[in-house]
């Protein structure tokens, strides 16, 4: 890492940490780490998946790392899995890997829609300040497009 920031001109006098934990608050130059990891070539670099998906023409996009409720490949992943587990059962894996992509395909493309369209309304209702009980509660009460109207969050609150 020395060796990098010195051939970016990016080393001072007094030296750095390799790695500081935790890291100052507000600062890129507490250690080296950080430092590399502010500049823009290190903050613009796709992982390696990222790329390996975006090469093969796919778009790669990454949910948060919280509830089902905020991404609905989960939603569709459980309704495949229940499609699955009435599946006849074999030994076979050759039939089991027919069965999981029998099972995929027979999710309708609306079903995945309304899905998609759930989950943005959980994460607008968690934008705008709803708790989870409130969030599932404007859920329950309206089922229309990706967000929730401001009188159904309104009454959300007040609950």
């Amino acid at each position: 890492m020395e060796q990098i920031i010195k051939e970016r001109g990016l080393w001072p006098e007094r030296g750095l940490r390799a790695q500081c934990s935790p890291c100052v608050s507000g600062r890129s130059d507490c250690c080296c780490r950080r430092l590399l990891f502010t500049q823009p070539d290190f903050t613009n670099q796709k992982s390696y998946l990222e790329e390996l998906i975006e090469s093969r023409g796919h778009i790669c996009d990454f949910y948060p790392k919280y509830h089902c409720e905020l991404n609905f490949i989960e939603q569709y992943w459980g309704a495949a899995k229940a499609r699955y587990r009435n599946t006849p059962p074999t030994s076979n894996v050759d039939r089991m890997e027919e069965n999981v992509r029998e099972c995929l395909d027979a999710i309708p493309h609306l079903q995945i829609i309304c899905y998609a369209n759930r989950a943005a309304r959980f994460m607008h209702g968690y934008r705008v300040g709803l708790s989870g009980a409130q969030a599932i509660w404007a859920n329950k009460k309206y089922h229309g497009h990706r967000t929730l109207p401001p009188a159904i969050v309104t009454a959300a609150m007040a609950t």
